[in-house]
């Protein structure tokens, strides 16, 4: 068993010493080892994305408690970079109730899993950023595993890669760490009299370009060339689909901007799939989405064409956003295994998030 030795260091000697410090160990099988007192260190946030907010089908409903390890927050302020040995632990805990005697809210109810994410070279080389995600949460009871294995790299990084804010984290969402980003060795963020973040971390863009080459000669409703596609989205064709949302709703994705109306349309080979409950969606599918301003103005459009036989990671999808409905120069993504477009869809079926049937 690979043993990491926990060493506690003074002030002086942290920034000369950051990567000699571990919180967690890693046995020889190559698991996680479920770490222990983790509620003793640094506590950042409790997001959570109920059901009642996402079409009653949330990938992740419940409430999560994030941890990170006291050393990875120490370099965090001095530096703005997540070091080598970083763990950050999540506490999964589900919505117990929607009323209290303050009001109507989410109110956590009761503890229903853990997970962890780690950063190291040392033990995940081919790992994208070096970070392995694991899960200790027993499917068969309440109680939790002792050890955890790592997630599929499809399964967590790709999502991680193309939205976090810095390497891999969503630190964009959790302001105790964008107050603390960079603020220096010396200085305690909670102790200032601003109550605004101190500082900003910058959103990653994400990889928008194809990672594999789009099958020529290829027949499906839709062109896949950019300016046949933008000709036929401009035609409005797709409305013909029998599968179309009857009023916009707020977009849970990166499409122009979270929580801006969009309206989904489904060709009839991607909705008997999705009838049917498939986990792979045949050759042919096809998904359009129309995207609107905040004044529900035309914005552009988003679609997804599954060109292969397999997803294959999303490989086999051919993926396109336009982000202005008169000027086909305005792209965002187009092609194959477009990275941050794959990093969102992961969650769905067969990379199809859109809940059918549709409303």
């Amino acid at each position: 068993m690979i043993l990491l030795s926990l060493v506690f260091l003074s002030c002086k000697d942290k920034s000369e010493n950051y990567q000699d410090v571990s919180y967690f160990t890693i046995n020889a099988q190559g698991e996680l080892e479920r770490p222990q007192d983790y509620r003793t260190w640094i506590y950042v946030g409790t997001p959570v994305t109920p059901n009642d907010m996402n079409n009653g089908k949330a990938a992740f409903p419940e409430f999560h408690n994030v941890y990170v390890d006291p050393m990875s927050y120490d370099h965090w302020k001095e530096h703005g970079t997540w070091r080598e040995g970083t763990i950050l632990v999540k506490e999964l805990i589900s919505v117990g109730s929607k009323g209290a005697a303050s009001g109507n809210g989410y109110f956590m109810g009761e503890f229903i899993g853990l997970e962890a994410t780690i950063k190291s070279k040392k033990h995940f080389p081919n790992e994208p950023g070096n970070w392995s995600y694991f899960s200790f949460t027993n499917p068969k009871g309440g109680d939790l595993t002792m050890t955890g294995k790592a997630f599929e790299t499809k399964m967590c990084n790709a999502c991680h890669n193309a939205n976090a804010g810095d390497d891999f984290v969503f630190t964009q969402h959790y302001p105790v760490l964008s107050a603390a980003k960079a603020v220096g060795e010396n200085i305690i963020p909670e102790n200032a009299a601003a109550r605004m973040a101190a500082a900003k971390s910058k959103v990653a863009v994400g990889k928008w370009e194809a990672s594999v080459p789009t099958p020529e000669n290829l027949t499906l409703e839709i062109p896949l060339t950019k300016d046949a596609l933008f000709k036929y989205l401009v035609s409005g064709k797709y409305k013909t689909y029998e599968n179309q949302e009857k009023e916009l709703h707020p977009s849970l994705g990166p499409h122009q901007k979270l929580g801006l109306p969009v309206k989904v349309f489904i060709n009839d080979i991607a909705a008997e799939s999705l009838e049917k409950g498939n986990e792979e969606h045949p050759l042919g599918s096809v998904m359009v989405k129309e995207m609107y301003n905040k004044d529900k103005t035309p914005a552009g459009w988003a679609v997804m064409a599954k060109t292969h036989d397999k997803s294959d990671g999303g490989n086999g999808w051919f993926w396109y956003e336009v982000t202005d409905s008169e000027d086909a120069r305005e792209i965002a993504a187009i092609g194959n295994g477009v990275e941050g477009c794959v990093g969102c869809h992961t969650i769905g079926r067969d990379m199809v998030r859109t809940v059918f049937p549709l409303q």
